[in-house]
Formats: structure tokens, sequence, C-alpha cells
């Protein structure tokens, strides 16, 4: 594997780390607010705060803005889609529990990306389907649905002992 291919998966998978601790502490921050509303304003003010020194830092050049009149009214869907995410992982990481919370986030991912690939949405070059992506995606639900059964059953067991709970 080609050393680039390599460090754009491990920063994939941090920021697939980073998504699973922000929807704990969004979800701290929405029941010391009282909504998930409120903590996803606070969410995304926190998130303007922190790329604004980086823009600074990294001198980057002001954007064009005039190009963004012939932009297609869907790519404003983005940040929608983003606050969305959020209040949505707070609502639930909490209920479901990290593991069953990531799972079911990354099943949604696997299926939404097929067919982005598949029809060439969202700026994303076409990529067929194929079966092994079926197999991929298949065994990602399988995953979610193991891990929904465990975590439902280890919740109505009394005997029950986590790791962190036990003495090593």
């Amino acid at each position: 594997m080609a050393l680039r291919f390599v460090i754009l998966l491990v920063l994939a998978a941090l920021g697939g780390s980073a998504i699973t601790v922000q929807a704990g502490l969004n979800a701290q921050v929405g029941r010391m607010l009282g909504h998930p509303l409120w903590a996803t304003l606070v969410s995304l003010t926190v998130s303007i705060i922190s790329i604004v020194p980086l823009l600074v830092i990294f001198r980057v050049t002001p954007p064009n803005l005039s190009s963004l009149d012939s932009a297609p009214w869907w790519v404003w869907i983005g940040g929608a889609l983003g606050a969305f995410f959020i209040t949505v992982a707070l609502m639930t990481a909490p209920e479901l529990g990290a593991v069953v919370f990531v799972s079911a986030v990354v099943m949604g991912q696997t299926i939404a990306s097929i067919l982005l690939d598949q029809f060439a949405i969202a700026g994303f070059p076409s990529r067929p389907v194929t079966i092994w992506r079926v197999v991929g995606a298949l065994l990602v639900v399988i995953g979610v649905l193991i891990s929904a059964w465990a975590a439902q059953a280890a919740s109505k067991s009394p005997a029950t002992t986590s790791i962190s709970s036990a003495k090593l």
C-alpha cells in the first residue's frame, strides 16, 4: 500500500474517533443546556471559533465568493446535514452506547456511499457497485445487528459485568 493511502486511512480513522468522542461530549452539553439543538449550536459555534485561527496560521487566502453565484442550490445542504448529524448523534449516542452508535453511523455511511459512488452524486467520481462492495455493506449491516442485539441482551441481564467495572 502506498504511504499516502495509509496516511489517509489513519486520518480517516482519527476523524472517526473524533466523531465518537464528539457525540458523547455534545450529549453532555445538551443535557446541561436542556435541549439538543442548543448543544448543536454550541458545537457549531466552537467549530467556527476553532477554524478561524487555523485560517490565519496557515495563511489561507480569502475565498472567491463570486464563484458561489454559479453553485447549484443543493451544495448548501452540506451545512444542514452537518447540523442534522450533530443533533442526531447527541440524541442517540448516549442511548445506543458508543459501539452501536458508531456501527449504525458506519452502516448509514456505507449504504449512502454505495449510492453516491454508483451515481456520481455530490461530487464523487463514478465507481460502480460490485458484488464485493455489496458483500462489504452486508457485513457492516450484520455487524450493526449483532452489536445492537448484544447491547440489548447485556442491558437486560443483571449478571453482566463490564470490563471497566471488573476488578482485574
